[in-house]
C-alpha cells in the first residue's frame, strides 16, 4: 500500500515523478493521484499535509470500490527475527517462501512478498533492532583496498603486472578517491591516504580501514584485539587525525567504503577491463576521469545533485586544514663505516666524514634525502643514489691528505699490502686507483683483489697480475683479476700428477679373500736391465760391504 502522505510531501518539495518512484517504489499512477488530490485540496505546505488524519486521507484516495475483508495467515515474526541475527543470515525472499509452506485455515491468504517485507521491517523499527547511522560532515573517511585487480601490460614481452587500488570514501557526502598501486605495503598505504586528503583538500576528524597487518598489529595472538602500529601512528600524527581499526569479520563498521568499492569496481575496474595499460601513470590517469565521473554523476541519493555538490556544499569547510609540509616516507637503518669512510645502504656507498671510519651509524632517509647520524648529530647528507653499487661520495669527507693510518683505507695502504704480494700485484693496484677520478671508489675493488691471495694462492694472484699488467690496454678491475686466477687455477688443475694408491685392507681384499701383500714402490729408484743380471745382483753385498769399511776407516 502506497504511503500518500510522504508522496504528497515529496511533491510539495518539488520532486520530480521519477524522484518520487526511485525513492518511494511506486507507480506513476499513484503520484498522478495524489497530484490531483493536492490541487482539489490546495495543500501548498508541508504542514497542511501532516495535519491530515488518516481518516481524511483515507477519504481522499478512495477509489469507491467495495472493500472486502481477507484473513491473512500470520506471521511468526519471533522466527524471522531470530533467523536474521548472526553472520550467517538468510535474505527475506527465502523466509517468505518458507512462510508460503505453512498451511492456511479456511479462507485465510498468505502475504505478498512486499507486504511481507513491509511487516518485518515494522516490527524491526517497533522493536528498536536497528537503527541507521548518521553521519556527521567531515568526521570520518572510510579506507580500503579493492580485491579485484587491475593489470599492466609489458608491450613488448606481454607480461602482466597486477595492481592494487586504494578506495577512500566520505561517508557523509559520499565522495569517492581512488588510486592504484603496485604492492598493499604500508608506504602505498600511507602515500594513498595522502593522496585522499589532498584531493579532499582536508583531513577527516577519524579514520576508519579494515584490521588487516599493513595498518594494525594484533596486541596478543590469543584474542583478534589489534592497534595502530607505529609507522601508520607517526603518518596519523602529521595530519593531526586517528585511526580506529574496525573488529575483526565487522564489515559493516565501514560500510560505507565496502559499498565504494564496490562502484569503483564495476565503474572503473570492470568499465576499463578492456583497455591495456603500459605504465602506472597511463593507468591511474584512466582512474582519475572515471573518478570525477562518478563524484559528477547526478541523481544521488534521490535527489538532483551529485557527490561532488554533496561535498562542496556540506562538508569541505568541515575538514581539518592540511598540514604545511607534505608528509614523506621515513626509513630508519643501522650501518657501519667502512675503513674506505663510506657505508652502504641499498647496494650504494655514501661517503662520511673520515674520523667517523669503523663507526657504527645512523642512517635516516625521507624521500630523496639521506642523513647519517650518530648520538643525534647529523654528520653527513646526502641525495639518494640512483644507480646501484654506485658512489655518493662529497670531497670534504676525504682525510686530509690521505695520510697512512691504521683505521683508513689509502693508496699507501694497498700498495704496502700488495707489494708482499709481488711487484706486479703492486703494479695491478697502482694502475686499478690511477683509473678512479676519486681514488677512494677503488678502494673496494683493492681489497677484493688481494683477498684472492689468501693462503696458498699469492702465487696466483702474481702470476694473473703480472699477465694483465702485460698488455698496457687492459683496464685493471676486480672482475679481470678474479677471472685470470681462475684460468690459472684450471689450468694447474689440468696438469699430469702422481696419483696416491687408494689405501686397501692388509689382510683381506674386496671379497673377503685373504690378500696378497702389495710392495710399495712409490720412492723406488729404477735402474736399467743391468742392475738385474745375476752379477749384479750377486756382488751388490760385497760391494755394499767394501763402502760401509771404508766409512769406518
Amino acid at each position: 500500500m502506497a504511503d500518500y502522505r510522504k508522496i504528497m510531501l515529496l511533491l510539495l518539495q518539488g520532486r520530480s515523478y521519477r524522484q518520487v518512484q526511485s525513492r518511494l517504489n511506486c507507480s506513476p499512477r499513484t503520484i498522478s493521484k495524489a497530484r490531483q488530490v493536492i490541487d482539489e485540496q490546495e495543500l501548498t505546505t508541508a504542514e497542511q499535509v501532516n495535519d491530515l488524519s488518516d481518516e481524511v486521507l483515507e477519504q481522499c484516495f478512495t477509489d469507491g470500490r467495495k472493500t472486502v475483508s481477507i484473513n491473512f495467515m500470520p506471521i511468526d515474526i519471533e522466527a524471522v527475527i531470530r533467523a536474521r541475527i548472526g553472520r550467517k543470515k538468510p535474505p527475506l525472499k527465502v523466509l517468505w517462501a518458507r512462510y508460503l509452506r505453512t498451511e492456511v485455515v479456511g479462507t485465510q491468504r498468505h502475504y505478498q512478498y512486499e507486504r511481507f517485507c513491509q511487516l518485518v521491517a515494522e516490527q524491526v523499527q517497533t522493536r528498536n533492532l536497528t537503527s541507521p547511522i548518521a553521519h556527521e560532515p567531515g568526521h570520518t573517511m572510510q579506507v580500503d583496498w579493492a580485491d579485484t585487480k587491475m593489470l599492466l601490460v609489458d608491450p613488448i614481452t606481454g607480461r602482466t603486472t597486477k595492481v592494487s587500488v586504494f578506495v577512500a570514501t566520505l561517508p557523509y557526502s559520499g565522495l569517492v578517491f581512488a588510486y592504484g598501486y603496485l604492492d598493499e605495503k604500508l608506504g602505498s598505504w600511507c602515500d594513498a591516504h595522502r593522496r585522499a586528503f589532498e584531493y579532499a583538500q582536508g583531513v577527516a576528524q577519524v579514520i576508519i580501514p579494515d584490521n588487516a597487518s599493513t595498518p594494525s598489529n594484533a596486541i596478543s595472538r590469543y584474542e583478534n584485539v589489534r592497534e595502530v602500529n607505529q609507522s601508520y601512528s607517526v603518518f596519523l600524527e602529521h595530519y593531526r587525525t586517528a585511526a580506529v581499526p574496525t573488529n575483526p569479520y565487522k564489515p559493516q563498521h565501514k560500510g560505507n567504503v565496502e559499498s565504494g568499492v564496490q562502484v569503483v569496481t564495476n565503474w572503473i575496474i570492470r568499465y576499463l577491463n578492456d583497455q591495456r595499460f603500459a605504465s602506472l601513470d597511463d593507468l591511474n590517469e584512466a582512474v582519475a576521469t572515471r573518478v570525477e565521473w562518478i563524484n559528477e554523476r547526478t541523481p544521488f541519493r534521490g535527489e538532483p545533485r551529485s557527490r561532488q555538490q554533496w561535498f562542496e556544499q556540506d562538508e569541505r569547510h568541515e575538514l581539518m586544514d592540511l598540514p604545511q609540509t607534505r608528509w614523506q616516507q621515513i626509513d630508519w637503518r643501522k650501518a657501519k663505516v667502512s675503513r674506505d669512510w663510506h657505508l652502504m645502504v641499498d647496494t650504494i656507498k655514501y661517503s662520511v666524514p673520515s674520523q667517523y671510519a669503523g663507526q657504527s651509524v645512523d642512517v635516516r632517509i625521507i624521500g630523496e634525502q639521506v642523513s647519517v647520524m650518530t648520538q643525534g648529530l647529523t654528520i653527513a647528507e646526502h641525495t639518494h643514489g640512483t644507480r646501484r653499487y654506485s658512489f655518493v661520495t662529497n670531497p670534504e669527507h676525504a682525510p686530509a691528505g690521505y695520510e697512512d693510518t691504521s683505521l683508513l683505507w689509502t693508496r699507501a695502504y694497498f700498495l704496502r699490502q700488495a707489494s708482499k704480494v709481488g711487484p706486479s700485484a703492486a703494479e695491478a693496484v697502482t694502475r686499478l686507483l690511477d683509473q678512479k677520478k676519486i681514488e677512494a671508489h677503488g678502494f673496494r675493488s683493492c681489497m677484493n683483489i688481494l683477498a684472492l691471495g689468501k693462503g696458498m694462492n699469492r702465487s696466483l694472484l702474481e702470476r694473473a697480475c703480472h699477465d694483465l699488467c702485460g698488455d698496457p690496454r687492459t683496464s685493471i678491475s676486480y672482475t679481470a683479476v678474479k677471472h685470470r686466477v681462475t684460468v690459472l687455477r684450471a689450468e694447474a688443475a689440468g696438469r699430469p700428477t702422481v696419483m696416491a694408491r687408494p689405501a686397501a685392507s692388509p689382510n683381506k681384499d674386496s671379497k673377503g679373500q685373504p690378500a696378497a701383500r702389495v710392495r710399495d714402490t712409490g720412492k723406488a729408484y729404477l735402474a736399467g736391465a743391468s742392475a738385474f743380471r745375476l752379477a749384479a745382483m750377486t756382488s751388490a753385498p760385497e760391494a755394499s760391504a767394501t763402502r760401509q769399511g771404508e766409512n769406518h776407516e
